[in-house]
């Protein structure tokens, strides 16, 4: 099942989302919260709304008052993405892209991208993704299909990155090391129509920049 999740954030681009979602054609549609304001704002539906409801609208609730709401007491040890993430997780989505999550507030998009694990762990393919980038953490042997000249950064996340061999590049790496104070990874280039990511120990921060 492919779930996409609205968080609270920044949507500049309305056409790029009314576009992107349209290709993605997810089955199951969850709001964290205010994130529901957006999905109005595209005529999207969404499954369910969870969170405290702080910041949704009075308008946006009345406008989904047919639609599922989980509410919870705004005093909680879990953000409202969180909730979305463990809801998503749930309901046995194997794929979940989540939107809204990156913007001005450092603090906000470091800890989405960190709530990101715990896809990895549970094995399920989750992307976080806005008008300029592609964000996704690696935590084993995985192979990719971009179209050569695609951009992608590999940053070390959470302690080295040990035994990395990355082949389908423009700059290919045989058994390296990489470290945060070290991060090679930047802006390497497909030039294969495959792309092979190795690596013994560690996790990779991928971001692939779309401006």
């Amino acid at each position: 099942m492919k779930v996409v999740i609205f968080t609270n954030g920044e949507y500049k681009n309305k056409a790029f989302y009314q576009e992107y979602l349209e290709e993605v054609n997810a089955d199951y549609l969850v709001c964290a919260d205010g994130g529901a304001n957006h999905a109005r704002d595209l005529n999207l539906k969404p499954d369910i709304i969870i969170g405290d409801m702080d910041s949704i609208t009075a308008e946006t609730m009345t406008f989904f008052e047919s639609i599922e709401f989980e509410t919870y007491p705004s005093k909680k040890d879990q953000t409202d993405t969180e909730l979305a993430i463990t809801h998503a997780i749930k309901i046995g989505a194997d794929k979940v892209i989540i939107l809204g999550g990156l913007g001005s507030r450092m603090d906000h998009s470091l800890g989405n991208i960190y709530l990101l694990k715990r896809f990895l762990d549970a094995g399920i393919e989750a992307e976080m993704v806005n008008e300029n980038n592609h964000i996704r953490l690696i935590g084993k042997t995985t192979e990719f299909n971009f179209p050569i000249g695609t951009i992608i950064s590999l940053l070390p996340i959470g302690g080295e990155v040990e035994g990395l061999t990355i082949t389908g590049f423009e700059y290919p790496i045989t058994e390296g090391q990489m470290t945060i104070d070290k991060p090679y990874g930047i802006s390497n280039v497909t030039n294969e129509n495959t792309q092979c990511i190795t690596f013994k120990k560690g996790m990779l921060l991928m971001v692939i920049p779309e401006d």
